[in-house]
C-alpha cells in the first residue's frame, strides 16, 4: 500500500483500481466472513470512486433542464478550470482578432456618453457599428471556455448598448422639439439599416424538422428570437406556426405544440396494415406515397385562413416560406412582400411536397375583396414542390428583400449533416493552434461534395434535361450560416422519418433542440443585442414624437380648432375640408416671400431596409381651371375663406395680360353668409 500511495494520488483512477484489486484478493483469501464483507464493501466503493467537483458540474451541465441551470454549470467549470484568465487577457492566438480596434471604438463611445455629446454619439453609431468589429464574431473565440468569450468583447457590447440608450434618452431629457427628435430617430433607423438584420432559418428534414421547436423556444424565452423567420419543407411547419403567433400567445403555442394533432403523413390511428395498403393505393393513384390532405388538415387547424400580409400585421414578424417550381429550378420565397394574399397553409403544403413523396400542388390565395379562396398565379399554371430542393437556406433572397446579413441556421437535414464539417467543440482544454485541425474523414467528405457539384455543372453545360440532374442541386447549396445549430439525431430516428410524430417523440425533439441551442446562446446574444437595442430606441423616440407632450398639445389645439365656429378671439377660424389645399405634405405649408404657399414632400417609410422615399408633390388644385364655380355660400364660412375658394375656381382668359395679373376680389364686396 505504501508503494501504491507513493505512485498514485488518492484522486486518480489507478489508485482506486489498485485498492479495489487488493480488496478482492482479501475477500477471496480471508477465512473471516466479517473481513470478507468489509473487503467486498471496499471493492464496491473503489469501483465507483468519489466524484470530484469538476465531474459533478460536468454531470449537472449534461442533465440541465433550463438555460439558467446550464449557464450556472458552465460558469462554475470555467472558474474551476481557470478559463477566466484567458477571458481577462487582451490578446488571443487567433491572428484575425484585433482587440486594439475594439478597445478604441469602446473608448470613443464612452467619451461621447460621458460628455452627453449627441453629435458624437450619432457619428459613432452611424459609422462604427459592426457585428464583426475586429473579428470579434469569430467562432474560435467561443471555443476557449465553456461560457462566453473575452471580457473585452462583452465590455464593448455593453458600451454600445449604453450609447444607444443614451442617444435615445438625451433628446427627451433636453426637451428638444419633435422635428429634431424625428431627425435623431431617422439617424437610428439609418444605423439599423447599416448594421443589418438577423434571421432564423429552419431547414427541412421530414420528422426531424420537429426539433426546430426547441430552438425557437430557447430563443423566445431569452427574448432573442429574430423578427425574420424562414422555413423550408418540415421547417416551414414550425416557421408558420411561430410566425403567425403573437407574443401574448407564444408560450401557450410552444407548450401545446408537442401534444397537438401533427398527423401529417397518415390519419390518426392508422394501423401497420392500413399504412401499407394506403401507400400502395396512393402510389397507384398519384405516383406519390402520401396524400397532401393530412398536411392540409393539420395546417388549417393551426393557421386557419390567415395570409402572409395578415400574419405580418398581426405579429410584426416577417414569415418566409421557401417553395420550388415543379417544372424548373426557379426558387421562390413567399412572404408579405412577394405574395401578400397567399394563404399560409397553402404555402406550407407546397413547401412540404417532396417529389415522389407528395404530389406537386397548387398554391391558393385569398381574394382581397370577396375573401374567397382562389388559385394563385392562375395564368402561370405552375405546380410547386419542396422548397429544400433549390434553397433550403434562402440567404440571398432574404438579404435582397429585408436587408438580412446575419443568419442563425437550425439544420437537421440528414443528407446535409453527413457532408457538413463538424463544428469544433470545447471539451475543457483550450486550443493551442490558431486554426482547428482537419482529419482525413472531413477531407474525403469535402472531396465528394466538390465532385458532385462539378459533375452536375458538367451535365448542365452539355444540355441535358434539368430533371435528370436536379437532385444534384440538393448538394450544390449553402446549408450553413453565421451561427449553426445542429440538434442531435439518434440512429433510430432515421427509420421513422416518414411517420406521424408521437407526443413522446415531440418532447424528446424539443429537448434536443434546446440542448443544441444552449452552447450558442452567448454568441447569439453578443451578435443580436445591438440590433435589438437599436430597435427599442427607435420605438422609444417614435412613441415620444407621436404621444409626447408636444404631440398631445398639438392634438388638443387641432381639436379646439375643429370644434370652433367662425372667428374666436380674433384668431382665424378653421377652414372647411373642401377649401383646404390638397397635397401629400404631412408638415404645415410654408409661405414664400411673395405670399404663395409651398408644399413639402411626404417622407414615406416603406420598411427598415428601404428607408425614406421622397415623393413628388401633387399638382395643386389652384392651378387647374374649371368651367364653373362649384362653391355655394354655407353657414360657418367667412368672407375671406369664400373669396379664396372662389379665386381658386374662377376661370380666367388665357392671355398674357390676365396671366400676369391675378384675379382680385374685394372682401367688402364678397358674399357674407352670416349676414
Amino acid at each position: 500500500m505504501a508503494i501504491i500511495l507513493s505512485v498514485a494520488t488518492p484522486s486518480s483512477k489507478i489508485f482506486w483500481s489498485c485498492i479495489g484489486l487488493y480488496a478482492d484478493i482479501i475477500k477471496v483469501c480471508s477465512p473471516s466472513q466479517r473481513l470478507q464483507h468489509v473487503a467486498e464493501e471496499i471493492a464496491r466503493f473503489c469501483r465507483k470512486p468519489p466524484e470530484t467537483a469538476e465531474q459533478k458540474w460536468t454531470r449537472d451541465m449534461k442533465d440541465a433542464t433550463s438555460l439558467a441551470e446550464y449557464e450556472k454549470c458552465t460558469m462554475a467549470l470555467d472558474h474551476l478550470q481557470s478559463h477566466e484568465t484567458w477571458k481577462e487577457e487582451k490578446y488571443s492566438i487567433e491572428r484575425e482578432y484585433d482587440p486594439d480596434l475594439i478597445q478604441n471604438n469602446a473608448d470613443l463611445l464612452q467619451k461621447a456618453i460621458a460628455s452627453s455629446d449627441l453629435s458624437a454619439l450619432q457619428y459613432h453609431l452611424r459609422t462604427g457599428l459592426s457585428r464583426d468589429l475586429g473579428c470579434m464574431n469569430s467562432l474560435r473565440l467561443y471555443k476557449h471556455s465553456w461560457f462566453g468569450t473575452k471580457f473585452l468583447i462583452d465590455d464593448y457590447i455593453n458600451t454600445v448598448l449604453e450609447a444607444v440608450d443614451a442617444f435615445a434618452e438625451l433628446p427627451i431629457r433636453f426637451n428638444l422639439p419633435n422635428t429634431e427628435v424625428r431627425f435623431y430617430q431617422q439617424s437610428l433607423e439609418d444605423s439599423l439599416k447599416f448594421f443589418g438584420r438577423s434571421a432564423l432559418t429552419l431547414s427541412g428534414g421530414a420528422l426531424l424538422g420537429m426539433k426546430h421547436i426547441g430552438v425557437v423556444k430557447t430563443l423566445w424565452e431569452a427574448e432573442l428570437l429574430p423578427d425574420v423567420i424562414s422555413g423550408a419543407s418540415a421547417g416551414s411547419i414550425v416557421a408558420a406556426i411561430v410566425g403567425t403567433s403573437t407574443d401574448e400567445h407564444m408560450y401557450e403555442v410552444l407548450e401545446r405544440f408537442p401534444h397537438s394533432d401533427l398527423a401529417v403523413f397518415d390519419p390518426p390511428g392508422t394501423s401497420s396494415m392500413g399504412w401499407l395498403s394506403q401507400r400502395a393505393q396512393t402510389f397507384l393513384q398519384s405516383g406519390a406515397f402520401f396524400k397532401m390532405d393530412n398536411i392540409k388538415r393539420v395546417m388549417k387547424s393551426w393557421l386557419g385562413d390567415i395570409t402572409f400580409r395578415e400574419a405580418h400585421y398581426k405579429t410584426g414578424r416577417t414569415l418566409n416560406i421557401c417553395v420550388s417550381s415543379a417544372g424548373s429550378g426557379e426558387p421562390r420565397l413567399l412572404n408579405y412582400v412577394t405574395a401578400p394574399d397567399v394563404l399560409v397553409w397553402s404555402a406550407v403544403c407546397a413547401s412540404c411536397a417532396v417529389p415522389s413523396v407528395f404530389a406537386p400542388v397548387n398554391i391558393y390565395e385569398k381574394d382581397p375583396i370577396t375573401k374567397k379562396e382562389q388559385l394563385w398565379m392562375q395564368n402561370a399554371q405552375q405546380m410547386f414542390v419542396d422548397g429544400s430542393l433549390d434553397h433550403d437556406i434562402p440567404m440571398r433572397k432574404l438579404e435582397e428583400l429585408f436587408n438580412v446579413n446575419f443568419f442563425i441556421v437550425s439544420q437537421v437535414n440528414p443528407h446535409v449533416r453527413s457532408f457538413l464539417e463538424p463544428e469544433e467543440e470545447f471539451r475543457g482544454r483550450q486550443p493551442r493552434s490558431a486554426a482547428p485541425s482537419r482529419n482525413w474523414l472531413q477531407g474525403i467528405k469535402a472531396f465528394l461534395k466538390e465532385e458532385i457539384i462539378h459533375r452536375s455543372e458538367q451535365m448542365a453545360d452539355i444540355g441535358l434535361a434539368r430533371r435528370s440532374f436536379r437532385w444534384a442541386s440538393v448538394i450544390n447549396q449553402q446549408y450553413t450560416g453565421d451561427i449553426n445549430i445542429f440538434p442531435q439525431i439518434q440512429t433510430r430516428e432515421y427509420f421513422h422519418m416518414m411517420m406521424n410524430p408521437t407526443p413522446e417523440f415531440m418532447i424528446e425533439a424539443t429537448r434536443a433542440g434546446e440542448v443544441a441551442t444552449w452552447p450558442r446562446m452567448c454568441r447569439i446574444k453578443n451578435c443580436v443585442a445591438i440590433e435589438l437595442a437599436l430597435r427599442q430606441a427607435i420605438h422609444r423616440l417614435r412613441d415620444h414624437v407621436n404621444f409626447g407632450p408636444e404631440a398631445r398639445a398639438a392634438r388638443e389645439v387641432k381639436s379646439r380648432r375643429s370644434t370652433s365656429r367662425g372667428r374666436a378671439g380674433g384668431a382665424r377660424s378653421a377652414r372647411p375640408s373642401f377649401l383646404r389645399r390638397r397635397s401629400l405634405s404631412i408638415e404645415s405649408s410654408t409661405q414664400n416671400n411673395d405670399g404663395a404657399s409651398s408644399v413639402r414632400p411626404l417622407r414615406v417609410r416603406r420598411n427598415a431596409s428601404l428607408g425614406s422615399i421622397v415623393l413628388k408633390p401633387m399638382t395643386s388644385s389652384s392651378s387647374l381651371g374649371r368651367s364653373r364655380a362649384l362653391l355655394s355660400p354655407q353657414a360657418g364660412i367667412t368672407s375671406e375663406s369664400l373669396g379664396e375658394g372662389l379665386m381658386m375656381t374662377l376661370v380666367t382668359p388665357v392671355s398674357a395680360a390676365t396671366a400676369a395679373s391675378p384675379v382680385m376680389i374685394d372682401d367688402e364686396q364678397s358674399l357674407n353668409p352670416e349676414e
